[in-house]
Formats: C-alpha cells, structure tokens, sequence
C-alpha cells in the first residue's frame, strides 16, 4: 500500500510581493496573538525548516525516513492573504498554485498537488481560481482557512463557493491560521496548542449546526489535526441538538454527530488512543495519515501511529496510510 500523507505545506515566498503592501500585523492571528517567547522560538526554529519549507527536493530523505511515499502538497497557511484586496490576493494565489503545480509534475511518483489556495475574500475570483488550479493544473482538492477575514465559513456569502465545490467534487482541506479570538493564547504557544485545533472545531460545527452540509451532501470537507476538538466532544453537540431547538433549526432530522460521519479526518492527533477514538466516533474510512510537515509541531513518525492503535485490521491500517485518500482525492 502506498503512503500518503495528506498534511504537508510548502511555501512560496515570491508569492508575497503582490499582498505586502496591505499587510498590517492585526491581520495574521496566528502571528498576532504569538507571545514574544515563541517569536523568538521561532527564529530558531524556522531556520532549520526552511529549505525542507520550500524546496520539495530537501524532504525526501525525511519522507523514506517517515515511511511516506507521496506527501499531498498544500499551501503554507500564513500565505492564504485573506486580507489583501481580491485581485491581489488572485495574483499570489496563481503564483503559489503554479508553484506547487510545478513542483508535483517534476515528482509526480512522490508528491501530488492536493491543496490549491484561493482568494475567498472574492468569490468570483475564488471560483476561477479553482476552476484554473483543478482543470489546468491538475490539483486533487483546495486548501482554506477556517475564517475569512472575520468571517465564519457558514457565512451566506460563501454560499456560491460552497455550491461551486459540491458542483466540482473536489476535496476542501480546512486548516486554521491561528484563532480570531486569540488575546488569551499569548503565553506557552498556545495560539498553536489550542488555537488552530480550536478554530477548527469552531468552523466545522457552524457550518454543521448552520445546514451546510445538509443543503450540500456532496461536500468532501477534511479537518486536520484530528478535526481538532470536534471528534472528542461530539456528546455535548449530540445533547445540545436534542433539547436546545435553536440547535435544531436548521438541521431538524440529524444530530451533528451524523454530519461528523460524513468529513474526513487525518491522523494528527499524537497519540493511538486518541486515533482509536476518532475512528470510533467518524469510522475507519474517513481517517487518513497527516503529519504537519515540515514543523516542530508536526507527527514525525505517523505509521508508528496508526500501527500502534488498538483494534485495527491489516486492511484498516492500509486504508489509513494510503487507500483512503487515494479514493478521496481520486489517486487510485
């Protein structure tokens, strides 16, 4: 069975002259809400990453270490731009998917381009560029965050977008870029530990609780990070849809555990009682390896993982390292 892992960035520096000059520091809440303890962990630590961060040929001798045959390459998520004015934002996304592109058809035997960016800020712009990065350059899905500038991924407004991805058929990666509300998690890199897999689970149950998913059962939505909280608490989400009818206004027939059955998940969650859980509460053919790779908060040995977790068959453990998201994103 092939490995794959489906959680991998890459970045794209010439990707950020077109966006620099509408920057401003409260933009970026991953990097906001940082305390200075980790800036300057940072600054250690990014040096030792960045060529394996933008140079897919530094990551092969880490991925035959890691028992990784294709990584699925997705954008670095501090270069989603969600920012910057719509036609800016479309430039750097064209600029970072041909890049990606570009690298995957170079390797195509160890890397696939999984995770197109796009300028969501704009929906018309965001649809093009989708339809461009699929059609033209191949890509097998989309990566986005979970808010745009402000706004929740269950806003109406993402609507279209949401109607485009189900009409397309292609997978929709959700990966945070820090938390909104993140004045609490300044202190032990928290705007990391808690942040992203929260803002994960905020994203997720909005756009559940909101119908999305029932207006649009096509939807092929992956979390990351284990889906964050979403997976570990879906009893308290299950209870507030049976006696809360607030909860139940716009999804009367399911609890949102049934919406949670229908995402898919990766494997980043550290440990192999946590995975048995998830594949539990989501089912064992929704779950696929991911490692956050190339960062320090990353899974550096995820077929130890999945090979240490209790109650899998051979052919569950396949399913998790490559089968399922061979099928998903159409790699079979």
């Amino acid at each position: 069975m092939t490995t794959i892992d489906i959680h991998c960035h890459l970045a794209t520096p010439p990707a950020r002259p077109p966006v620099e000059a509408f920057r401003r520091p409260e933009y970026e809440p991953y990097d906001y809400f940082m305390g200075q303890d980790s800036k300057d962990r940072n600054k250690v630590m990014f040096p030792t990453i960045a060529a394996k961060l933008t140079n897919a040929a530094d990551r092969l001798e880490d991925m035959d270490r890691m028992g990784v045959d294709i990584q699925g390459l997705a954008t670095f998520v501090s270069e989603y731009f969600y920012w910057a004015p719509g036609p800016a934002a479309a430039e750097s996304a064209r600029i970072q998917n041909d890049n990606l592109a570009a690298i995957a058809a170079e390797r195509p035997e160890r890397f696939v381009a999984m995770g197109a960016t796009v300028p969501l800020q704009d929906i018309d712009l965001a649809i093009a560029e989708m339809d461009r990065a699929v059609d033209d350059l191949g890509f097998k899905g989309l990566q986005i965050g979970g808010t745009v500038d402000g706004r929740n991924l269950d806003d109406q407004r993402f609507r279209p977008f949401w109607q485009a991805v189900a009409a397309k058929g292609v997978p929709v990666i959700l990966h945070p870029s820090g938390y909104p509300e993140g004045h609490r998690f300044g202190d032990y890199f928290l705007t990391n530990c808690i942040g992203n897999p929260l803002e994960t689970m905020v994203a997720a149950t909005r756009m559940i609780f909101s119908g999305l998913f029932e207006e649009l059962p096509e939807i092929k939505l992956v979390l990351l990070h284990g889906g964050g909280y979403l997976p570990f608490y879906a009893s308290r989400a299950d209870h507030t849809w049976e006696v809360r009818p607030e909860a139940r206004a716009a999804i009367p027939d399911h609890a949102p555990s049934h919406y949670m059955k229908r995402l898919y998940y990766d494997t980043m969650v550290f440990q192999p009682l946590y995975l048995r859980h998830l594949i539990e509460v989501v089912g064992v053919d929704r779950v696929m390896i991911g490692t956050d790779y190339p960062f320090d908060m990353g899974e550096d040995d995820p077929v130890a993982l999945v090979e240490a977790t209790e109650g899998l068959t051979d052919e569950h453990k396949d399913a998790i390292k490559g089968g399922n998201a061979a099928r998903l994103f159409g790699l079979a």
